[in-house]
């Protein structure tokens, strides 16, 4: 049984996701973002299940996975609507994509109320990108 990747769904670290989502380090956010498209190119066209353990493997001690996590759903469904596209380079994301989105305020999100746009200023994120 195979599930989509989605940030709007069940936070499977069994944290609250309401409130502002706290700040994680860049590269926790870049190893995050490089084992789900690890996982993503090794079924390519599938909705794919990534499991908790996968996401502490590739984070560092003491990091706030949950958050991590979300951020990292966030910026995949960016990259996936083509919002990230000027900074994305072969592929990846460049340095100031993660640096910004590591510490960007972004609000979480209540589970089962719906909510039009992302949890917070894509405008202002977008801009703080391109100063980077």
């Amino acid at each position: 049984m195979a599930e989509a990747i989605h940030p709007f769904g069940e936070n499977p670290f069994g944290e609250s996701l309401e409130g502002l989502i706290p700040s994680v380090e860049p590269a926790d956010l870049r190893s995050v973002w490089e084992m789900q498209h690890e996982v993503l190119a090794r079924t390519p066209g599938q909705h794919t299940a990534i499991r908790a353990e996968s996401y502490n493997r590739a984070c560092s001690a003491g990091a706030n996975v949950g958050a991590v996590w979300f951020r990292a759903s966030l910026l995949g469904m960016l990259e996936m609507f083509g919002i990230l596209a000027p900074w994305i380079h072969e592929g990846v994301p460049a340095d100031a994509v993660f640096k910004v989105a590591a510490t960007f305020p972004m609000q979480g999100m209540k589970i089962g109320v719906p909510r039009e746009g992302f949890p917070f200023d894509v405008q202002e994120f977008l801009s703080q990108i391109a100063k980077a």
